[in-house]
């Protein structure tokens, strides 16, 4: 098989079939032992990997529906700074807004507001 045909079995994370069943055959043992060599990528620290915080909801909906944050906000009423808060986790968007944002996430175009609504 040539380039083009290995190219073309590899998947979203480049690796083949063949590179999955090598590492699914590694033991946890090999693994941290391989990431341990690895000087340039060395494995995160319980430290390090506890400031990991998921993606607000409101991110994830705005990423989702491929929506900047000065659109996202115009669109759906949301003030800029609310919105700025809520991804940075500066704040927490209560029950009903967190309504809000799934009905966004499911039914976008129904959920935009009727009435222009100030982004600030």
């Amino acid at each position: 098989m040539g380039l083009m045909g290995e190219s073309a079995r590899r998947d979203r994370y480049g690796m083949t079939p063949e590179d999955w069943r090598h590492l699914d055959a590694l033991t946890d043992e090999e693994i941290m032992a391989a990431a341990l060599k690895d000087s340039d990528n060395p494995p995160l620290t319980d430290e390090q990997l506890a400031q990991f915080r998921r993606p607000a909801l409101s991110m994830k909906v705005r990423l989702k529906l491929r929506m900047g944050r000065e659109s996202f906000s115009a669109a759906y009423g949301i003030p800029m700074e609310t919105l700025r808060a809520w991804e940075r986790h500066q704040a927490q968007p209560s029950e009903v807004e967190l309504a809000y944002l799934r009905l966004i996430e499911r039914e976008p175009e129904m959920a935009k507001t009727q009435v222009a609504v100030p982004a600030s």
